[in-house]
């Protein structure tokens, strides 16, 4: 079974504290800039946790370490997958993700292969929507993304000059 194949798009980190993470992030490995969203909420309409409607508020932070995309985010409010890392087993990796080149047949493979579905939903507006899949053996999530071109697009502004996106 393969769920998707290509380069990893996006490592990302759970943090209690966003700004000391950056801080971390920026001092010992050199990721020069920071694009932060704060307060981003997700509702029932648009999101699920363990099959069920959620909502959550949180903070995220989108860095690059030279062509890799790097996320950090900080549970605000509610019950997500992130606040239940935390709970868990407290700061630290929490998925590496992917952008299938066809997000439904993706998805529909992983279903299929008995891969459980933890949570999933849609950053309304902005043309994204995710899928977090049990990592298994991982110790850690996966997230499958569809990214519209706007979001692609704003994925291209942010890397560093001389990289580029899996899909340039």
């Amino acid at each position: 079974m393969t769920i998707a194949l290509g380069p990893i798009f996006q490592l990302c980190w759970v943090v209690r504290d966003i700004a000391a993470a950056q801080r971390e992030f920026t001092e010992r490995y050199g990721v020069a800039q920071w694009f932060t969203i704060p307060d981003v909420h997700f509702g029932p309409d648009s999101c699920e946790l363990h099959g069920v409607p959620a909502d959550y508020t949180i903070t995220v932070a989108l860095g690059y370490a030279g062509g890799q995309q790097l996320e950090l985010i900080e549970p605000k409010s509610g019950i997500s997958l992130y606040s239940e890392h935390l709970d868990t087993a407290g700061s630290g990796l929490h998925h590496i993700a992917w952008v299938p080149e066809d997000f439904d047949a993706a998805l529909a493979e992983a279903k299929a292969n008995g891969v459980e579905v933890l949570a999933r939903g849609a950053f309304e507006g902005v043309g994204m929507e995710f899928a977090y899949l049990d990592g298994g053996a991982l110790g850690s999530a996966v997230e499958l993304m569809r990214l519209s071109s706007d979001m692609r697009a704003m994925f291209d502004y942010l890397i560093p000059k001389g990289y580029s996106n899996p899909w340039a």
